[in-house]
């Protein structure tokens, strides 16, 4: 019985230790997702005031969380989504100062230092919040803000285009960025037509990046790409950090680029989108003949977006305390090739081959049915004026190849062909982002996250009739957990 339960509360204890590093672990990852705030509360003597009331509130989803300053005066916020935010200071015989609305960024450490004026608590200063300096870390980087993500104009709404807006980025062209010259992408799913960049930072080698996702490793390491591409209208911003010399950054020897997405708020947003390419809106191309119908070209980019608190009529009521957000984006692409290829004439499919005796240089075919030894190698019998006999012929040979090859055209010389191959490039994309968050207090919060794209293309495999798939799916699953049982200081 002794030895049962010492396995008994063996065994709890290793899950409990477990559960409790794991936790750890994505508390520390998820910390690259978030921003901290800190500062001195001091009077107007400059004397720090111990035990004072720290309140900051988020001013989209009206969550607050709360800490009070030590005996030296110090007050820490860590964990802090990054948004806009308002700041309320105050202790007993003394005003209360609040600090305006400002903006907390991905990643960031602000410091705003607090002089409080003797007075009633119930007397409020108002001031306006001024440029929030990171002077507690070394960190080079530079945040890109949701107004940018929306407003510049993005061939293909992919964000990467917009990391050369940074210091130190390059933008480079190697075979990374050709994607391998596979259609479609090759690590990661890139939209056909639509631009990207994989760029160098801070001189580093494009493969020496790093991505992430909410703190979370979005990384395709193949060609150390993303795994999945976020979409424009789920990001609410996204850091590039250049200079890498903090300790959660470590393997990296390029720069990381940290994309945080939208959370729901205490007002229901959405947006929708469709952005079209069609042949119709296209002039003709300058050297196609006057009698030449021009070709066809289909691209469609579409989606919407929407979020907001849970709300469940009559059972919940997720203001303050619940969020959710979901994004889809589509895209669909369609436009013809025109590849020349050699494929067998009529008269060849009958066993006629005459026409290759004639030319500079002819050609002759032979029996291999009639190879006979003939000393240390071998001989074969010609076929009289390079005909096939039709008993040699199999029809259901002749049936599969006029189901295959194209009806073959005039011979041109110059490219050795005699047929075109018009099987259109197509691709289609599916991609979705979830995201829940759930506050519980002014020290316990968590969030999920789930996104997902699904991207095939079809091409030709080299004849009109025999299409090759290629088709990249990818997936990513995050979440975090806050908790605080002791009080922040």
């Amino acid at each position: 019985m002794n030895r049962s339960r010492r396995f008994v509360l063996s065994f709890c204890s290793l899950v409990l230790l477990t559960s409790i590093l794991t936790l750890s672990a994505r508390s520390v990852f998820g910390q690259l997702s978030s921003a901290s705030l800190n500062g001195v509360v001091r009077d107007t003597t400059g004397a720090v005031i111990a035990k004072a009331n720290v309140i900051l509130s988020n001013v989209d989803t009206s969550v607050e969380r709360v800490t009070t300053t030590n005996d030296t005066g110090n007050y820490a916020l860590t964990d802090i989504a990054p948004g806009r935010y308002t700041l309320k200071v105050n202790a007993p015989s003394f005003s209360t100062k609040q600090v305006t609305q400002f903006v907390l960024a991905v990643n960031q450490t602000a410091t705003i230092d607090i002089s409080l004026a003797a007075g009633a608590s119930t007397e409020v200063v108002t001031v306006e919040a001024s440029a929030q300096l990171q002077v507690s870390t070394a960190e080079l980087g530079t945040v890109i803000a949701t107004k940018q993500v929306n407003d510049l104009p993005l061939n293909g709404r992919n964000f990467t285009q917009l990391l050369s807006l940074t210091p130190g980025v390059a933008p480079i062209s190697v075979s990374q960025n050709n994607m391998g010259g596979r259609t479609g992408g090759f690590a990661a799913p890139i939209a056909e037509g639509t631009e990207f960049q994989f760029p160098a930072i801070n001189g580093a080698t494009n493969r020496s990046n790093f991505f992430l996702t909410d703190g979370l490793t979005n990384f395709a390491a193949f060609l150390s790409t993303y795994a999945v591409p976020p979409i424009i209208d789920a990001i609410q911003e996204f850091k590039v950090v250049s200079h890498t010399d903090s300790a959660e950054f470590g393997s990296v020897l390029g720069g990381v680029i940290n994309v945080v997405t939208k959370s729901g708020t205490d007002q229901f947003h959405g947006s929708a989108w469709e952005y079209i390419r069609n042949d119709a809106f296209d002039a003709r191309p300058s050297f196609l003949p006057v009698s030449a119908k021009k070709p066809s070209f289909r691209q469609n980019q579409f989606g919407a977006s929407i979020g907001g608190p849970v709300m469940i009529p009559k059972l919940y009521n997720g203001r303050s305390k619940t969020f959710f957000f979901f994004g889809y984006q589509g895209f669909r692409f369609s436009q013809p090739s025109s590849t020349n290829i050699l494929v067998p004439t009529d008269a060849q499919l009958n066993g006629d081959f005459s026409s290759l005796l004639t030319g500079s240089t002819p050609i002759q075919i032979y029996n291999p049915f009639s190879t006979a030894a003939a000393g240390s190698g071998f001989t074969r019998q010609a076929f009289a004026g390079n005909i096939i006999p039709s008993t040699l012929i199999d029809p259901r040979m002749v049936a599969y190849a006029k189901a295959v090859f194209p009806a073959a055209g005039p011979f041109n010389p110059a490219t050795n062909s005699n047929a075109l191959d018009t099987t259109p490039n197509t691709q289609q994309q599916n991609e979705f982002n979830v995201r829940i968050d759930q506050n519980f207090g002014s020290k316990d919060s968590a969030w999920f996250r789930y996104s997902r794209i699904n991207s095939t293309v079809n091409v030709s495999g080299g004849l009109p009739n025999l299409i090759k798939q290629e088709a990249i799916p990818r997936s990513r699953l995050g979440w975090k957990l806050r908790s605080h049982i002791q009080s922040e200081s």
